[in-house]
């Protein structure tokens, strides 16, 4: 399976993005629509890019109450978007619900197709000590303590789940994901071509072997949107994993 290219928009005014869009306008690209984002647009705007063939991720991180999660999934589902998380730390009752809901709204007519429901396991921002000591009192109730800990237990969920057909890790633990679940889609932030800029990202890999690891998808952002040249930029990464 091919690995593909996700642009993040991570702006806070439409105009940004439009500038963007415009100037990879043409090339095999996924476009991250974040909160941010999200919460400077309308709806009207995002099924207009959809309703365009535009492929749209939108990375919403639902998390709440099982009913809360199922209906806002709904909302969004009705966007168009190709693509939609939700944090499996929300348990096996939120997907339950999750999956009935979407269920249902397409037999009711009210969304056309379901989105790709993509779990998240634990940020990429993480690191290791960091993640123990904030998972500390989990660990005593489940025993699971470290990122591979937790992210194996996710993808059990994540595969196990029929809501989900795949999930959001980091490069450092898609290669254990991707040989125990090789039908997952595995949507891979925190990719950076050598030398670059981490940011906020703590486990990071090259596009090349993201892709050597198994990733469905990479996900890029400030690398191409704050390039002073976002297409020839997106095109480096479209030739690294091609």
């Amino acid at each position: 399976m091919a690995t593909e290219l996700v642009v993040a928009l991570d702006y806070s005014d439409r105009k940004s993005a439009e500038i963007l869009m415009d100037e990879l306008h043409g090339l095999p690209v996924i476009y991250k629509i974040g909160l941010e984002l999200f919460l400077s647009v309308d709806a009207q705007w995002i099924q207009a890019i959809t309703a365009s063939g535009e492929r749209v991720f939108l990375d919403l991180k639902f998390h709440d109450i099982p009913n809360t999660v199922a209906q806002a999934a709904v909302k969004a589902s009705k966007l168009g978007a190709e693509f939609l998380t939700v944090h499996l730390a929300g348990g096996k009752r939120m997907l339950d619900e999750l999956d009935i809901r979407l269920q249902e709204a397409m037999i009711a007519g009210e969304i056309t197709r379901r989105p790709k429901i993509l779990g998240v396991s634990v940020l990429t921002s993480f690191l290791e000590e960091e993640w123990v000591a904030n998972v500390s009192r989990m660990a005593k109730l489940t025993g699971v303590r470290t990122i591979q800990d937790t992210v194996n237990h996710f993808a059990d969920l994540a595969h196990s789940h029929p809501a989900i057909q795949g999930m959001v890790c980091s490069p450092k633990e898609v290669e254990a994901v991707r040989f125990k679940y090789p039908e997952l889609y595995l949507m891979i932030p925190g990719v950076r071509m050598e030398g670059s800029a981490l940011n906020d990202q703590a486990r990071v890999m090259t596009p090349s072997q993201a892709m050597k690891a198994g990733a469905s998808a990479i996900v890029v952002g400030r690398p191409i949107s704050r390039s002073e040249n976002p297409r020839k930029m997106a095109e480096e990464y479209l030739r690294e994993i091609s």
